[in-house]
């Protein structure tokens, strides 16, 4: 089955604009589109981060900020969670508004406003994709992570095997852009993310960036058929 060629624009502006555009209706589709296995990737990725005890996280693309609340629930830690989009971190911050221990800022993740060597671990879940120069968000995340700190990236991604993988695209390039504009009338965005999914190195391609950056003991795991990749790296 043939798929757009073209890489999506990821320019902050536009990314900006179209996650304001779809901020009201985010979390339900996310937990729609994904039959609730988002639930379930998020519990994997922070039972990983949990193994190192963290004390501060930092969650780049928070979104509407449920991986920080899941993060601090479960392991007491500070969070910080960061955005470009000022509407989903609206939201994340009417949820966190009883938690001390979170907060939220509009930052982005190729220019992070924060000293060298914060942070225990850093997160990303489903917005690495979305990064506009992914190795320079990625060396921001190094360097802010302290020796040893660990990183922690969920990402949604292509199956491989028949006859999952032409399901997927069927899935993914006709009923997901179909479900989103009927839900939340922004066509433009439900038809960006299977494009933006194509277009991500995916696997062995990501973690060859990871490493390019400077991480080590990287691993990818896959989840649902392929799905979804948790990927775990470490500063040295």
């Amino acid at each position: 089955m043939r798929t757009p060629a073209h890489d999506p624009d990821k320019s902050a502006a536009r990314m900006a604009g179209m996650f304001n555009g779809i901020a009201p209706h985010y979390d339900f589709l996310n937990h729609l589109l994904s039959f609730g296995f988002d639930y379930l990737w998020r519990r994997r990725l922070v039972g990983e981060v949990a193994k190192q005890q963290p004390r501060h996280i930092l969650d780049a693309a928070t979104g509407t900020g449920d991986l920080a609340l899941l993060l601090h629930r479960r392991t007491g830690a500070d969070v910080t969670g960061i955005d470009i989009a000022d509407g989903m971190l609206r939201i994340a911050k009417r949820k966190a508004r009883r938690h001390a221990a979170l907060r939220f800022i509009q930052a982005q993740a190729e220019s992070l406003p924060f000293p060298d060597a914060t942070f225990d671990a850093a997160t990303v879940a489903f917005g690495v994709r979305n990064f506009e120069r992914l190795p320079q968000a990625l060396a921001e995340l190094l360097r802010v992570l302290k020796p040893g700190g660990t990183l922690a990236i969920l990402e949604l991604s292509t199956p491989l095997r028949f006859p999952l993988k032409q399901l997927y695209h069927l899935y993914a390039f006709r009923l997901i852009p179909l479900a989103g504009r009927l839900i939340s009338a922004h066509r433009a965005a439900y038809g960006y993310l299977p494009r933006s999914i194509h277009a991500f190195p995916q696997r062995e391609k990501f973690l060859l960036e990871l490493e390019r950056a400077g991480f080590t003991l990287l691993r990818c795991r896959s989840f649902t058929g392929g799905v979804c990749c948790l990927y775990t790296a470490r500063k040295k």
